[in-house]
């Protein structure tokens, strides 16, 4: 129980320091629009998932070698104990953590594509990309439209 509590308590330390670097990025993909902040935040996201990663490998080892599918089955079965209160609270809390922490990537990934699309429509203002005449009359132009493009159209 002892190693399972361990285990545990690495995730919540590992989760814990996501939800902060995370909550540094989105800042900084929020308030600067040149980007910085942005990589120093991401090269301090990577190693901690790949930490998290390890913990995930060492859980399901202990699992397999236990023959049970998931920790909350294994503190389960467990005897009435202290080790087993603290267990079911540090299990809950990691859980409240992960929710947590896949919200702010989603937020993240959200304010990633939005940061594109306005890149993309400042880059296609820069080079002065004009759209298609679709639904204009026949035979009528769209505007002058110039030679140099630095993306295909996107407007």
């Amino acid at each position: 129980m002892d190693k399972v509590i361990k285990m545990l308590r690495e995730q919540m330390i590992l989760c814990s320091r996501l939800i902060e670097l995370f909550e540094k990025l989105n800042t900084a993909l929020k308030e600067n629009t040149s980007g910085a902040g942005v990589s120093s935040s991401v090269q301090a996201i990577e190693p901690m998932m790949m930490e998290l990663s390890k913990n995930d490998v060492k859980v399901q080892n202990f699992l397999k070698t236990n023959d049970v599918p998931n920790i909350k089955e294994f503190i389960e079965t467990q005897p009435e104990s202290i080790e087993r209160n603290v267990a079911n609270n540090l299990l809950i809390k990691i859980n409240d953590l992960q929710k947590r922490l896949q919200h702010q990537i989603t937020n993240a990934a959200a304010l990633l594509v939005k940061s594109k699309t306005f890149i993309d429509y400042n880059l296609n203002m820069m080079s002065r990309t004009v759209a298609s005449n679709t639904y204009g009359p026949p035979g009528a132009s769209a505007g002058s439209p110039i030679g140099r493009r630095m993306f295909d159209k996107n407007v």
